[in-house]
């Protein structure tokens, strides 16, 4: 084997540093003399990493990524399962990360030559109940320089449709009242169509910059019938290795695409549905909980990502099981000019 060939794939339980709930493992891949990282993922990728797909990995070219993630796709037995394709997807970005440590450049650098040193960033705060929340807790937060804020609009099953999309599109108007400005929601997959078209008579959709997946599953015909009553629909996060995104991207008003770079197949995969929202005039804002390496994608390809999430309940939790953390500045992510995705595990 070669000097850039993989030797060894680890799985590290790092479970007893971080908090109840909380994913807590890390995936580490050996070659040339150097440790490339990805985490945390959960104890589910974990798993599934731990066999026969890291062992596909090993005596593989370090810098052949599509090569690579042809070999992990191939060894899968369930290749479009969602936690197969977080654990190809966090492969794939240990193996990026090795890289560039390799060649002792930021991730970000061996994507594009000309990536920028900062990444417009967008809050979100998904477990906060907005309607028990005071205005002043939501203009705190939204006046701290983010892109936007982002918050729940998650369905209540105890009323009747009508008055729960009168309850939903008051959310929003109380949003913009206290913020001044229009916000993205979350309906986080519990809507169904008829809520969705009740909702749209009722909210204002100037205090909306988007609605993101409203519909338990992504099917066309459903969101082809809600698409138009909404000024935008934001849709991507549950795309997994090998997904279409031709019938995603042809929806009307489809306002942003929010890919989870690791939940998709990994950075590789992530860069080539980039390009593909890029040629369909389609923003990319990619999902919060892969910010590390969703700020290197952003880095390198500025005019198609607008602006990555930054998860202000969840993102604190992640950075513990590294020694220097993302840090965030007036709205704008620092990306890491370390070789690499950046931060160091606290455990080698």
């Amino acid at each position: 084997m070669n000097d850039l060939t993989i030797d060894k794939v680890e799985i590290i339980d790092c479970t007893d540093l971080v908090g109840p709930g909380d994913d807590g493992h890390l995936v580490a891949v050996h070659a040339a003399g150097q440790i490339g990282w990805y985490g945390p993922v959960s104890v589910a990728a974990a798993t599934a990493l731990d066999g026969s797909l890291a062992a596909s990995a090993i005596g593989t070219d370090v810098t052949d990524h599509s090569g690579l993630l042809s070999a992990l796709h191939g060894a899968s037995a369930k290749p479009g399962d969602a936690v197969t394709s977080w654990a190809i997807g966090a492969l794939d970005c240990a193996i990026w990360d090795l890289h560039a440590r390799i060649e002792q450049r930021p991730v970000a650098a061996l994507l594009s030559t000309t990536a920028r040193n900062h990444v417009p960033a967008y809050a979100s705060w998904l477990t906060l109940d907005v309607q028990l929340a005071d205005a002043e807790t939501i203009r705190r937060i939204a006046s701290q320089d983010w892109q936007f804020t982002k918050w729940s609009l998650r369905r209540s099953h105890g009323l009747p449709v009508a008055d729960d999309a009168k309850r939903m599109a008051g959310v929003v108007h109380q949003v913009a009242e206290a913020t001044g400005s229009p916000a993205a929601f979350d309906a986080l997959w519990t809507w169904d169509p008829t809520l969705a078209l009740g909702f749209s008579e009722q909210v204002d959709p100037t205090k909306m910059i988007w609605l993101e997946e409203p519909l338990a599953s992504y099917d066309g015909t459903g969101y082809s019938d809600i698409a138009t009553a909404f000024p935008a629909l934001a849709l991507g996060e549950r795309l997994h290795l090998g997904d279409d995104l031709k019938e995603l991207l042809a929806l009307p008003n489809l306002g942003a695409l929010t890919i989870d770079v690791v939940g998709c197949g990994g950075l590789t995969v992530a860069a080539e549905l980039v390009a593909e929202a890029a040629a369909a005039s389609v923003p990319v804002y990619p999902h919060g909980r892969t910010l590390l390496p969703a700020v290197h994608l952003a880095a390198a390809f500025p005019e198609a990502i607008a602006a990555v999430e930054y998860q202000l309940q969840w993102e604190p939790h992640r950075q513990v099981l590294f020694t220097d953390p993302l840090e965030c500045e007036g709205g704008q992510v620092v990306v890491p000019s370390a070789p690499g995705l950046g931060p160091t595990p606290r455990r080698r």
